[in-house]
């Protein structure tokens, strides 16, 4: 029945929500730009599906739809349900995403009079669309009239159909493009993984190229000059703009840096290779187990002052190397970006390829980072330099899951 049939899709719907909630809402905060352009991809969706239905059901469906048929809903059904889905799906993101966007305009705090000026626009431009809608259905039912239906055929659709189709395909390119371009222009103050990489590329090249190099005598001044470099190659937040599609690519695959991974990860790594981490730098036990006094030795030498630990999960070429990053209890937003800094110099260092072994590798990025964070006579505050700079460092969103590791240590 149909009140059978609507209670189902909504129901559908109220349950996709519900899942597309739990599983997208830890990126919701880190991911603004993208979230606001799959709202209206989501949109735009739904409603070429609540066009296409009349014509999808008048479709032969193959001889295996026609098998599967009895296992599956009615296919109005089906469609109508995946239409509340992404109308669904919409709604969430685009509610989600509101508030963050508000702030970045409501610069001088006004929060309320931007709500205000962007209900009334959307009033307006909602208000000019009906009325060019209903000129539109007027010109189109005309020419329907003139259409001889008989004379339909074999063709899927009229000349009146085709030619709605045709205005409904340019306005939904148009309307997904000037998202797209109007969402790129925005300048967020906070900085999300992507956002953080693009501005800072330069500062980890340079911080790379120092880890690489040979350097004996004069280590303190070429650290020191490499410092200053980097001081210099902080931007503002107008002269950042990074790609969406890159950052929504980082949100659904990891990539070769795991940050703010659970020790039942780093278990398994300890546990399948011998660690690689001795004072200097090969392998020292023969099994392929971690045992109690090398994971002392490997956290206290390194990083026993830290908030942080990186691990280095090793293949078999080795500038495929995967970091993971462990987080401890007690870690903020300093740590996480001192991680998220360390975490990329080393990468970049895997990355280009050397002889050195791992160890000396992990030292020397250390060494230089440390150099970003401790402000004296050969380092600097990075943090303050980027709070300086025109961003929101109360708040970041680099990409670190929730968890935290607490260890004590025991001897064996």
């Amino acid at each position: 029945s149909a009140a059978m049939t609507w209670a189902i899709r909504d129901g559908f719907g109220m349950i996709g929500g519900l899942f597309f909630s739990y599983k997208a809402s830890p990126h919701f905060d880190a991911h603004v730009k993208e979230f606001r352009l799959l709202a209206d991809v989501f949109n735009d969706i739904g409603l070429t599906l609540d066009l296409a239905l009349p014509i999808l059901l008048t479709l032969t469906a193959p001889s295996w739809i026609s098998v599967l048929s009895t296992y599956l809903p009615s296919p109005y059904l089906l469609l109508t349900s995946l239409s509340t889905l992404c109308k669904v799906f919409c709604g969430i993101c685009a509610g989600a995403t509101k508030g963050n966007i508000t702030d970045h305009f409501a610069i001088s705090g006004n929060r309320a009079d931007v709500n205000a000026k962007e209900n009334t626009q959307e009033t307006l431009v909602s208000l000019m669309g009906m009325i060019m809608g209903v000129g539109l259905a007027k010109w189109l039912h005309c020419l329907e009239k003139k259409d001889d239906t008989s004379a339909l055929g074999d063709k899927l659709m009229t000349d009146t159909q085709y030619i709605s189709w045709t205005i409904f395909m340019i306005l939904t390119v148009i309307h997904i493009w000037a998202n797209y371009v109007g969402i790129q222009r925005l300048q967020l103050r906070t900085l999300n993984g992507a956002r953080a990489k693009v501005l800072l590329q330069q500062l980890i090249e340079n911080c790379s190229d120092w880890v690489m190099l040979d350097i004996t005598d004069d280590d303190d001044a070429a650290r020191r000059r490499t410092i200053e470099r980097c001081e210099k190659m902080i931007k503002n937040p107008r002269q950042i703009n990074e790609s969406l599609w890159s950052s929504l690519l980082e949100m659904l695959w990891k990539g070769d840096i795991h940050l703010g991974i659970r020790l039942r990860d780093v278990a398994k790594i300890t546990s399948n290779s011998s660690p690689i981490y001795g004072g200097d730098g090969v392998k020292r036990l023969g099994t392929n187990k971690w045992s109690s006094s090398a994971w002392q030795l490997y956290l206290n030498d390194e990083f026993g002052h830290e908030n942080f630990v990186i691990f280095i999960d090793e293949k078999p070429i080795k500038s495929q190397s995967t970091i993971l990053v462990l987080m401890k209890v007690g870690a903020g937003d300093v740590d996480e970006l001192k991680a998220f800094i360390h975490a990329h110099i080393l990468h970049r260092c895997i990355e280009r390829g050397t002889d050195a072994s791992h160890r000396i590798l992990l030292r020397r990025s250390h060494k230089i980072t440390e150099c970003l964070f401790e402000k004296g006579k050969i380092g600097i505050d990075l943090h303050s330099i980027l709070s300086h700079a025109g961003w929101d460092m109360s708040r970041l969103y680099l990409g670190f899951s929730p968890w935290r590791c607490e260890w004590t240590n025991k001897d064996d």
